[in-house]
């Protein structure tokens, strides 16, 4: 996962978008690189852990984007502590959670600590283990993963996890957290979904929702959080679903993101077993919301 300082605005249609938080870790000023030209990045296919991008300047560029030319590459030793990593967010501190995600095979991550969160201190720089959440492991031990998706709120300081572990191909015991970053208090969780994809923003109606990309089929689900941060689980509901589109048509939701008025989906075929990442290709779907049909249609896919 590639993550960009950008400045993302609030949009004007039907949904809002919350932006991600704009303070930037002070220690990459410290080490000398302009914050607003870096990037970090858990997917570089040479690199275990989290690395820091220095972007390069083309003398056009205002701002950098997803196609700027990459410079030098920097990495604390503390970054590759958790082994290869999943997503990215960051707080309005500037601190950076990452979870564990293993490649090709489990050499590097610790089945035994799938299920923890690292923090990367805005100060030091350095990565430790923050919050472990407890690992069921699946007795089978068919299933490598255990948090597979990540995701943060920046109005309320609450981080958002879900794990599969314990999950084996035919049952599906995942947890979604809600945790408080100021605390490391857990607040609420939902039982018994395998979800990836997951991300926050505000429907039609003001209501503050959490989006869930199932693993098990390519449907995505909603859940609405109340002012301190607990699930509202009676009114779980699905709102599209990928399933069938695409080149493979049995895409699971690995990225959900909603901005500019689109709702985006990358999908990815997943079936709880390893495999490199450059051999899963992505196909990103994107979604509208009708106003008068109060629902998600599928506009296209790139």
């Amino acid at each position: 996962m590639l993550i960009l300082f950008l400045f993302a605005g609030i949009n004007l249609f039907a949904q809002k978008e919350i932006k991600p938080c704009q303070k930037e870790p002070i220690f990459i000023k410290n080490l000398g690189y302009d914050p607003e030209w870096t990037a970090f990045s858990s997917s570089e296919k040479q690199m275990m852990g989290l690395v820091l991008i220095e972007l390069v300047k083309s003398g056009k560029e205002k701002t950098p984007s997803l196609e700027s030319l990459r410079g030098k590459i920097y990495q604390d030793s503390s970054w590759k502590k958790a082994g290869y990593l999943a997503g990215i967010v960051r707080d309005a501190d500037g601190n950076i959670y990452s979870i564990p995600a293993p490649h090709v095979s489990v050499l590097n991550n610790n089945p035994a600590k799938q299920n923890t969160i690292y923090r990367v201190d805005a100060q030091t720089g350095k990565m430790n283990p923050w919050l472990s959440l407890p690992n069921h492991l699946s007795k089978q031990n068919t299933n490598p993963y255990g948090l597979i998706g990540i995701g943060y709120d920046c109005t309320s300081g609450i981080l958002f996890v879900s794990t599969i572990a314990g999950s084996t191909r035919f049952e599906e015991k995942g947890m979604i957290y809600s945790i408080q970053t100021k605390s490391k208090k857990i607040i609420d969780s939902i039982k018994g979904i395998d979800a990836m994809g997951i991300t926050v923003f505000f429907d039609a109606s003001g209501t503050k929702r959490l989006y869930i990309g199932k693993t098990r089929v390519g449907e995505i689900w909603s859940v609405p959080i109340n002012e301190s941060g607990k699930f509202i689980k009676s009114k779980l509901l699905q709102e599209c679903s990928i399933e069938g589109l695409g080149p493979r048509a049995d895409d699971k939701a690995r990225k959900i993101k909603y901005t500019a008025g689109a709702l985006i989906i990358t999908g990815v075929a997943f079936n709880y077993n390893l495999q490199a990442s450059s051999e899963k290709p992505e196909t990103s779907y994107i979604f509208s919301w009708n106003k008068d049909l109060k629902k998600w249609e599928f506009r296209n896919l790139y």
